[in-house]
């Protein structure tokens, strides 16, 4: 039983890296933990911006975010952009990423998750879709 959750979770890195997902935090037991953290990436001296919304809000919460690495003495460096969420209740929501431009509202990338948070307010990630 426990090797298939390893299967399953390296299956679930292996995808999300290949769609562009790069952070994803399990705890232990590979049943989630009380906080999912997930890393976008953007570039500096770019008119351009993550932006989240929380599908319902009443499942999961946005608690912070944080620069993991930043290039921002170099123009067009990479800059990582760490989003945590906590989970409320038990349930399953969506949560939309849009990278948009700030100037004039394209959208220039979309990014859809489906996260779920079991009884004990532990929040996992359960589908990543790319647009």
């Amino acid at each position: 039983m426990k090797s298939k959750k390893i299967i399953v979770l390296i299956g679930l890195f292996v995808i999300g890296f290949a769609l562009g997902l790069t952070s994803y935090l399990l705890n232990d037991n590979g049943s989630g933990s009380k906080e999912l953290e997930l890393t976008y990436h953007t570039n500096s001296g770019v008119p351009y911006e993550w932006r989240y919304e929380i599908e319902d809000k009443s499942i999961a919460k946005f608690v912070k975010k944080y620069t993991l690495s930043e290039e921002k003495n170099v123009d067009g460096g990479k800059i990582d952009i760490n989003y945590v969420f906590k989970g409320l209740k038990k349930g399953k929501t969506n949560i939309t990423f849009k990278y948009v431009n700030v100037i004039n509202g394209e959208v220039k990338k979309e990014e859809k998750i489906t996260v779920k948070v079991d009884n004990h307010k532990n929040i996992s990630l359960i589908v990543y879709l790319n647009k």
